[in-house]
Order: C-alpha cells, then structure tokens, then sequence
C-alpha cells in the first residue's frame, strides 16, 4: 500500500500561516515513466530531509507560490534535480534522468586479498549521526576515503560499525535499522567523492548487529583509480526515525529533535590525514571535522583484491 510521505514538521515559521493546503508529488523516471523508488528529497534552507519509499511519492504542506526555499531531488543512479519551491505550485510530477556510466574492467586479480582501515571495534567509543548539544547532525551522507596502490582492482566488501541498543531488556534484541551503502569513485578535479561505482542499490536492513559485514563481491565494483569511497546513506524514513533530547542554553531547556538510525562508529586509530566527509543538506560534499584533532576516520573496513 502506498504510503505518503507528508512534511509534518512547520517548514518556516514564515510558512506557518499557510499550511491549510497540500501539494503531493509522484518522481518518475524520464525514459521509463515508472517511479523511482526512495528518493531524497530536500528543503535547503529549512533543513528538513526525508527518503521517499517505493511510490516516489511526497508532499509539502504550504502554499508553494509563496516559499522561497529550493528543494532537491536525489537517486542513486540518476541526475540530482534542483528547483525552487514556487516552481512547483502548478505541477505534481518530477521527473529524474538516469545516468549512464561506462563500465570498467578489471586489471588485476591477484589472488591475496588486502584489508583496509583495520582496528579494533572493542575500542570504538564515539559514534557520528547523533544530535549533541555543540552540534545537529544534519548531513544526507557521511564517507570513508580509501587509498589504495594501483587503479583497476576489485572492491570485495566492507565492515560497517555503528551503535546499538537493546530494545528489551529480557532479550538480547537490539534495535533494527534501514540504510545504505554507496561506493563513489574520486573527483579528480576536486579530491571529493564523485560518481557512483555500483548500479544497484546496496540496501542493508533488518539486522539487529552492532556490526555489518557487507560482502560485495556479487557488485562486480571496479576501482578506476587509487582512491574510492564508501559512504553511509541515511534513509530519513518513519522506521529509522527517533528522538535525541539536547540541551538548548538559549532556550535554557532540554529540546527534542527528530534523528535517524543508524550512528556510525568513528575509527580508534587516528590517520596522519582526515579521511570523512560529509554530504550536507545542500548535497555539498565537505571535510567533517566534527572529531577532529583526536580521530580523523569512521569505523568502515574494506576488503580489496589485488
């Protein structure tokens, strides 16, 4: 059944006044016409991020005419489409461009196999993805930079650690969260994470771990040059969503804002180089430096064949 996804949250306080009306949009694909599933879909300057599920299928309370806000679209596999919000007063369907990318083949295949960002995950005790009372989290995306020593090499899978709780005390149960896993290749011109190196999506779901082990070796991910990343994207959905209470000294009172499962570890081992970035609400790819000077890499292992 297919299940809207409605901007609950007050997009401004300027808008509040005129949110008796509901503008609903369906995504679809140019050249298929079929929806594109679990887009993500921003409001810049609000700040407010949601995934679509299946449908692609979204509102936003409002009078649209009457924002000026920009809102984003995003897809793995399609062109990010960028528009502003009164734009959209007229219209009920957008319409996203796959795009095409060539395939590359494998140079090497050596028969031993190398890891990547080793440590011990025992020793993991700060997590990124979680609200403070120094700083909301409000990034679409945080990445692992790997350097590796020749270009053509296979990605074979990686480890994914992240912070869980029991959600019952009289059961080893923790909690269960939604996200994915994008590999992108360097920008060349810009030293950040560029295109994506898997056509299909890496969905990890309904694991109840502290730690992932993703294997990929069904992907085919090829490297193209010495330097690749993996990234976490948060799916900014009803079954990853929680509450993070945070002391707000203007206010002078604990405030609760909205969070999304799941926290990722940040490495034990500190790196001679900051190796995270972070993709923001304006899909901005910048240096998270949240953890700096002590750690400068998230608990993500990758395992390479040579």
């Amino acid at each position: 059944m297919k299940r809207m996804i409605i901007f609950l949250f007050c997009i401004l306080a300027s808008y509040a006044h005129a949110q008796e009306k509901v503008n609903t949009f369906h995504v679809i694909d140019i050249a298929t016409n079929l929806a594109v599933p679990s887009v993500s879909v921003v409001i810049v300057r609000a700040k407010l991020a949601i995934t679509t599920e299946k449908d692609g299928i979204f509102s936003i309370p409002g009078n649209l005419g009457k924002m000026k806000d920009t809102l984003i679209l995003s897809a793995q596999n399609y062109t990010t489409l960028k528009l502003p919000l009164y734009k959209l007063d007229v219209i009920d369907t957008l319409y996203l461009m796959k795009v095409s990318v060539d395939s590359v083949s494998a140079l090497s295949n050596l028969p031993q196999d190398s890891l990547l960002n080793d440590f011990n995950r025992k020793d993991i005790v700060n997590y990124a993805g979680i609200h403070t009372e120094t700083s909301l989290f409000e990034y679409l995306q945080l990445a692992q930079r790997f350097d590796v020593k020749q270009s053509g090499i296979q990605l074979k899978g990686v480890v994914v650690n992240r912070l869980a709780f029991s959600v019952d005390f009289n059961s080893a149960g923790l909690e269960v969260t939604t996200f994915r896993v994008r590999i992108y290749d360097i920008d060349t011109v810009t030293g950040k994470p560029g295109m994506d190196l898997c056509r299909q999506l890496i969905e990890i779901k309904d694991k109840d771990n502290r730690q992932f082990k993703i294997n990929l070796s069904q992907y085919n991910i090829i490297l193209p040059h010495k330097t690749f990343f993996v990234a976490i994207e948060w799916l900014r959905d009803f079954r990853n969503m929680g509450y993070a209470t945070v002391y707000d000294e203007k206010l002078s009172r604990n405030v609760q804002h909205i969070n999304y499962r799941p926290a990722i570890g940040i490495s034990p081992v500190k790196g001679p180089k900051l190796n995270i970035w972070g993709l923001n609400m304006k899909r901005e790819w910048k240096p998270y430096t949240y953890f700096l000077p002590d750690f400068t890499d998230l608990a993500i292992k990758a395992t390479i064949a040579y």
